[in-house]
């Protein structure tokens, strides 16, 4: 018993030593595979990032340019056929790198200001085309843009596309009903449409004209007096909430001076 109990003892204090012995190997000793296989999977992953960095610095880089002439159309300035060309192909050479909603929407101005210069009207035809597709190819990266929808509205409009259009001015609306800079064009463009709209359709336009009777009255008071357009707008004003009263009355209340004494 005594024996056996000496051998167990003995292998036990031979383990520990030639644990301790692997323990204390030097540095530079060959790697186990687990670490191996963790620099392996980092290595993975810092090329996999590279990959994701690389083409968006491309595609940044290639449309820079471009973007100077997009704000540049933005300020009103006059820009050459020939610059707007160029811009447009130069955001087209990006989207080969990365899809991008916005410069895809960017691409779409630059052609529909170069269609609006161009001599003949089969090229005009062509340029219109492409920008229609480019809206649209823009907002099925990224279909949250308002004012996009309403210029694929208007670009579709404008080839015939009724049924297309209002479902584009739909979309246009339900993404961003409160729009100052939209809501005008939004109903004129609405109001050539109305015939082809649904209900649903023509209650989201009758409460655009009631958003924008809100912030500028004086717009949509005219906008009555036209034979066109009077009917749907008296209707869509006799169908103000009190909510829509309110917020009238909080935009265009006189605003009283502070009684003496008051004043800091």
């Amino acid at each position: 018993m005594d024996i056996a109990i000496t051998d167990i003892i003995t292998v036990d204090i031979v383990n520990t030593m030639a644990n301790n012995s692997e323990a204390s190997r030097p540095a530079s000793s060959p790697r186990s595979p687990s670490a191996w296989g963790a620099a392996l999977v980092a290595g993975l992953i810092g090329i996999l990032l590279l990959g994701v960095a690389v083409p968006r610095l491309l595609a940044a880089s290639q449309g820079l340019n471009a973007r100077e002439v997009v704000w540049a159309l933005y300020a009103g300035a006059k820009v050459a056929p020939a610059t707007l060309t160029q811009a447009s192909a130069d955001l087209a050479a990006a989207d080969t790198w990365v899809r991008d909603g916005e410069r895809e929407g960017e691409r779409s101005l630059l052609l529909i200001h170069r269609a609006m210069l161009a001599p003949t009207a089969d090229e005009q035809a062509a340029l219109w085309t492409k920008a229609e597709a480019a809206a649209a190819s823009a907002l099925s990266i990224a279909p949250g843009q308002p004012s996009l929808w309403y210029r694929l509205a208007a670009l579709r409009e404008r080839h015939g596309d009724l049924s297309g259009a209002v479902a584009a001015l739909r979309l246009s609306m339900l993404s961003g009903a409160y729009a100052p800079d939209l809501m005008a064009p939004r109903i004129e463009l609405g109001l050539k449409l109305v015939s082809a709209m649904n209900q649903e359709t023509r209650d989201l336009l009758k409460r655009q004209i009631r958003l924008s009777w809100a912030a500028t009255p004086g717009s949509i008071v005219a906008l009555s007096a036209k034979p066109d357009a009077g009917p749907l707008v008296r209707e869509a004003l006799d169908e103000l909430s009190d909510a829509e009263l309110l917020q009238f009355q909080h935009l265009h209340a006189p605003k009283r001076d502070p009684a003496p004494g008051l004043t800091p």
